[in-house]
C-alpha cells in the first residue's frame, strides 16, 4: 500500500467521503458512552480511535481552499493510530 502526499494533502471532498469516518467515529464514540457509563470501564484507546477516525471526516468538510489545514488533520489521525500501535506494542513486550 502507498500513501502519496498529493492524496493526503488533496482538497476536501464533501459528504460522500466523510460520512465512513464521521460514522465510524460516532459509533467508536457510542462504544466508549456505552462502557463508561453503564460499567465505568471505558478504554482510553476507543476514545482515541473515535477522535481518529472523526478528524479525516472533519476534513472533508472544509472549503476547498483548506488543503494545507485538511492534509494536518488526516497527518494527526495517521500519527495517533500510529502512537496507539505503538503504545499496544509496547505494552506487550513488556
Amino acid at each position: 500500500m502507498e500513501i502519496s502526499p498529493m492524496e493526503l494533502f488533496s482538497e476536501p471532498s464533501g459528504w460522500e467521503s466523510a460520512r465512513v469516518s464521521l460514522l465510524s467515529a460516532v459509533a467508536f464514540f457510542g462504544l466508549y458512552a456505552y462502557f463508561e457509563l453503564l460499567h465505568n470501564s471505558g478504554l482510553a484507546s476507543t476514545l482515541a480511535i473515535g477522535i481518529a477516525a472523526a478528524l479525516p471526516g472533519v476534513a472533508e468538510f472544509l472549503p476547498k481552499h483548506r488543503r494545507r489545514v485538511a492534509g494536518a488533520l488526516r497527518v494527526t489521525a495517521i500519527g495517533m493510530l500510529v502512537a496507539l500501535v505503538l503504545l499496544s506494542v509496547s505494552r506487550l513486550l513488556t
